[in-house]
């Protein structure tokens, strides 16, 4: 069993990516396909993380507030894993089966 406040402490650190991310898009360090895959695999991550917070953390199962948070996730969960099918399903141009443009 891993303790809890390994659970806040991935909550936290993917919040904390999710702001270095914002930060590195906004200075225009990242291409717009990254950003795409690392959010989204943040907001799987993240997801999980709450999870973990809502059945083993400091609140009651039951509670709507416990609802709540396992709503949340269940939809970062959903936005997450479609950020990264269209990271991947997207293309910048620099697939080998790209057609030279004639």
């Amino acid at each position: 069993m891993v303790p809890e406040i390994v659970d806040y402490g991935l909550v936290a650190a993917y919040l904390l990516l999710m702001g270095l991310l914002a930060v590195r898009y906004r200075r225009g360090e990242i291409a717009d396909r990254k950003l795409t895959l690392y959010v989204g695999m943040c907001l799987t991550w993240l997801a999980y993380g709450l999870l973990q917070v809502t059945q083993d953390g400091p609140i009651p199962t039951g509670t709507t507030l416990n609802d709540g948070l396992d709503a949340l996730a269940v939809v970062l969960l959903v936005a997450g894993i479609y950020l990264l099918y269209r990271g991947w399903r997207s293309d910048d141009g620099d697939s080998e089966t790209a057609v030279p443009n004639r």
